[in-house]
């Protein structure tokens, strides 16, 4: 498959993959996740089962569609290891350190806000130790995560271009037991975080080889398929909970459930008057910027949310949700003002 083509399906599924993400933020209040530092105090079974079907399919989601569109540019674009080791430090880590340097490190001194990775009561200079060293993170875990596991294959590549599935199949889940019984414990760079993500950027890297069938499956039967994998992934806690690959089995039934489902969605002709709307296309062309600012906005709306409609789960998610999506909008038309300001200066 040479031909340049855009996959709006793949698109779609990684902005509503980041838009869950917030969504999910917003649930994590009612579910007993320390995530952060307050909790509302009692579990919500609706916030549970939810949560379980996001922590199994979003950013393992996110990460299979990595996967595809990496070997969709591979099969159009001749860049080489160093170029594409270079654009994934451009678009992973530069930002990780921007966005931490500028936004997590500040905000969360500000308010003494207590996170994975940041010690209790850390003073601006310990924040930036923490961070730099890729433990003090929050939600920019993702970015360190996702730039070990596309280094892995872009390495792969070789193997890749020549079409060898099966031998890189076998190296992904080498590295993934390798990280999941060796650096577990690793506190630094997220190393410890990547173990099943080997095997979903894999997965993305199937599906886009497979494509042309997959794309041939009577809609019908993708439904169907898309209801038997959200089965599966519903399972989630309980598998991990038994042996870890059987939580990584459940994380693919969490891909496949998404993947089935766009796929499916794609041939209405609806969900492509929706994807032409202004306010899908600005989310689509922002939803990594939107996803980055996200914490601590939903931790501290839910500060002054929580008095007012805090026992009402769903009401309160929300709430939440909508108000830091708005405020999201406007953090990011900041930003890009800023950006339009900077470019000018530098011209003249």
């Amino acid at each position: 498959m040479n031909e340049c083509r855009r996959f709006d399906y793949i698109s779609d599924m990684k902005t509503v993959a980041l838009l869950g993400v917030v969504f999910g933020h917003c649930l994590l209040f009612y579910v007993g996740n320390p995530f952060f530092p307050e909790t509302a105090g009692f579990i919500s079974k609706g916030a549970m089962l939810i949560i379980t079907f996001f922590d199994a399919s979003l950013i393992s989601g996110f990460v299979f569609c990595s996967g595809f569109l990496f070997a969709n540019s591979i099969s159009r674009k001749n860049r080489t290891m160093l170029q594409n080791l270079a654009n994934r430090i451009k678009r992973l880590l530069i930002p990780y350190y921007l966005y931490g340097a500028l936004w997590v490190v500040p905000l969360y001194t500000f308010f003494n806000i207590k996170c994975f990775g940041r010690p209790e009561n850390a003073n601006y200079l310990t924040g930036y130790k923490y961070m730099l060293l890729g433990c003090f993170s929050d939600h920019l875990w993702f970015l360190w995560m996702l730039f070990w596991v596309a280094s892995a294959f872009i390495l792969m590549k070789p193997l890749l271009t020549k079409k060898l599935l099966p031998l890189t199949f076998v190296i992904s889940v080498g590295l993934a037991f390798i990280v999941q019984i060796f650096l577990t414990d690793f506190p630094y760079f997220k190393l410890s975080q990547t173990a099943p993500y080997f095997i979903c950027y894999f997965i993305g890297i199937c599906a886009f080889h497979f494509i042309e069938r997959i794309e041939k499956i009577p809609t019908l039967l993708l439904f169907i398929l898309t209801a038997i994998f959200f089965i599966g992934s519903m399972f989630y806690y309980k598998a991990a909970g038994v042996h870890f690959a059987l939580g990584w089995l459940c994380k693919l039934c969490g891909i496949l459930t998404s993947f089935c489902f766009f796929t499916a969605l794609e041939r209405f002709e609806a969900v492509r008057k929706i994807r032409t709307a202004k306010l899908w296309r600005y989310t689509e062309e922002h939803s990594m910027q939107l996803f980055l600012f996200n914490c601590p906005f939903v931790y501290l709306y839910f500060r002054v949310l929580y008095p007012l409609i805090g026992q009402y789960t769903f009401l309160c998610a929300i709430a939440n949700f909508i108000i830091t999506m708005l405020t999201l909008y406007v953090t990011v038309w900041i930003q890009d003002k800023i950006k339009e300001l900077v470019r000018k200066n530098a011209k003249k």
